[in-house]
């Protein structure tokens, strides 16, 4: 089932009404704080030299001692153009480092749906 396409028809046998595609579903999520207005700007930008989509959704992070505006960038396997999740991966922490230099943050989060988190500081100790 994975990897093909199937045809929409109409009940009674009339033209397809278009294709359909199914892939494994994978997603990679980036959280990190800063500007989402700045990061949209960086994002565009990086999704015409990387083709692909992602969803950018602003989140607000709350901790011991306050709360910081920031955001996170999800990757999903899209079906028109599939990937495996150690590329999906990839292009997210690619993502993820650029926008961290260019937001000046000293850390992120990526969080796979495959049970692995990983957080990225360039902090010492």
């Amino acid at each position: 089932m994975y990897g093909e396409a199937t045809q929409i028809k109409h009940m009674d046998d009339r033209e397809p009404l278009g294709v359909v595609r199914h892939e494994q579903t994978r997603i990679v999520e980036v959280f990190m704080a800063g500007d989402v207005e700045h990061a949209k700007q960086i994002i565009r930008r990086w999704c015409k030299e990387s083709p692909c989509c992602v969803t950018v959704t602003p989140t607000t992070f709350i901790y011991r001692g306050g709360e910081e505006a920031g955001f996170v960038v999800g990757f999903r396997n899209y079906p028109r153009f599939p990937t495996d999740h150690y590329t999906l991966r990839g292009m997210a922490s690619d993502l993820a480092e650029l926008l961290r230099g260019e937001l000046g943050q000293d850390s992120y989060m990526s969080v796979g749906h495959d049970g692995v988190t990983t957080w990225s500081t360039t902090r010492d100790g």
